[in-house]
């Protein structure tokens, strides 16, 4: 059926979107790029300049991040905009660029390789006692836990804390994807805000007054042009870290994994030719990224795609549809590491083809660090399980909207 001549487009939040959003997204696309989505009160951007424009355009503001974000992040970085978001950013640049980063190494390898022989000891014991070795859950044993163990190691908090840390991690990443505004999702994700807080203020005072060697004792005492953070902003970026900096590393594991295994002959290039790591991470960060789409407030009236958008406007821009464009990627459905249309070299910079790190100004803060994870844990996984592959009769599922990842991922190793 049709309304004035157009075609009626199935919701956002229809349950056959739910479960193959890409159908969608082509015919947006391709018949209307700019689209009114009632089901969630926005326009929905899909083509890759459009999207690009969007991310880069300062009429498309981050003012939606007020009842998106900041009740559970607190107000950060993603909702400032000139002096006070470069002032505010330069105060936690330096720790996840250039040496700053490079601290994040040896932790990074030490917690993946303690998961790695957890997983192996488990396996060990069974052949020990002549019990079978069945399948691995690759997500909840591995992908899952690597970032929440990395951030919670830098920041310096305890390891016998990191159960709590997962919990709160997961509310606020379901306050984040909650589209159709469920109350109770809502709710949760405040009081997992509130609560952890209340477990990191004081880790905040006790740093003040007796600084050590992690990132929020460096956070603490960070000054740049005589300014420095207060509580409230310490606690944003931890918060923010603990969320947008596991979120990333944990789904994109997941979906590298799958992926590769989905199509052996990729897993097997990839195992035997490790300089093909980055390129196997990238085209994973274009064909099925992390975060789906990402919102913004128009200041002023725009037209997008020949569409009239008014100012005050929310518009989304889908990252999920823009990486798999037909006007900038070839076959873009088809998952090719050996893409010649996309760049591995640029891939965790804002100058690269895929949207799975924003671009622009709020270019994704902790890329750098998804880079480091999602390469160390790539080369150890393939050293250590040169043979694995997925589960007899198990095909990987992937769910979910605004984030969209395999949930469960059963492997043989």
């Amino acid at each position: 059926m049709a309304t004035g001549g157009q075609p009626i487009l199935p919701s956002l939040l229809d349950p056959a979107v739910l479960a193959d959003p890409h159908a969608l997204y082509r015919r947006l696309r391709a018949e209307r790029p700019c689209h009114w989505d009632a089901s969630i009160g926005s326009w929905l951007v899909t083509r890759h300049a459009d999207v690009g424009t969007g991310y880069r355009d300062p009429a498309f503001t981050t003012k939606n991040y007020a009842w998106q974000l900041e009740p559970v992040f607190g107000r950060g970085l993603l909702q400032m905009d000139g002096r006070e978001h470069a002032r505010k950013r330069g105060l936690v640049n330096p720790h996840f660029r250039g040496k700053g980063a490079e601290r994040w190494n040896g932790v990074i390898a030490r917690n993946a390789q303690a998961l790695i022989e957890r997983i192996v000891a488990v396996r060990v014991e069974a052949l020990t006692a002549a019990q079978p070795v069945g399948a691995v859950e690759f997500c909840s044993q591995y992908a899952h836990q690597l970032p929440i163990a990395v951030i919670a190691d830098v920041l310096g908090l305890p390891e016998s804390d990191q159960p709590q840390f997962f919990a709160w991690y997961t509310a606020m990443i379901a306050f984040l994807s909650n589209l159709a505004g469920d109350p109770a999702v809502a709710a949760a994700g405040v009081r997992a805000k509130a609560e952890f807080d209340a477990y990191i203020t004081p880790f905040i005072e006790k740093r003040r007054a007796e600084p050590g060697d992690d990132l929020i004792s460096a956070m603490c005492t960070a000054v740049v042009d005589g300014e420095s953070l207060d509580d409230t902003e310490v606690r944003t970026h931890v918060t923010q870290l603990l969320v947008a900096g596991a979120e990333t590393t944990d789904r994109t594991l997941g979906n590298m994994i799958a992926l590769l295994l989905i199509h052996p002959d990729q897993f097997e290039a990839v195992r035997d030719d490790r300089g093909l790591v980055p390129a196997a991470i990238a085209e994973t960060l274009r064909h099925s990224p992390p975060s789906q789409m990402n919102a913004r407030v128009l200041d002023r009236d725009v037209e997008i795609a020949g569409t009239a958008v008014p100012a005050g406007a929310t518009v989304t821009l889908v990252i999920a549809s823009a990486n798999r464009d037909e006007r900038r990627f070839s076959e873009p459905d088809r998952f090719d590491i050996h893409r010649p249309d996309l760049s591995a070299e640029r891939a965790f910079t804002a100058a690269g083809e895929h949207f799975a790190f924003g671009s622009g100004r709020h270019f994704c803060l902790g890329a750098m660090l998804a880079k480091a994870e999602l390469e160390y844990s790539a080369n150890a996984l393939l050293d250590r399980f040169p043979a694995m592959r997925l589960a007899e009769d198990f095909t990987p599922t992937f769910s979910g909207l605004k984030m969209r990842a395999v949930t469960e991922l059963q492997l043989l190793l």
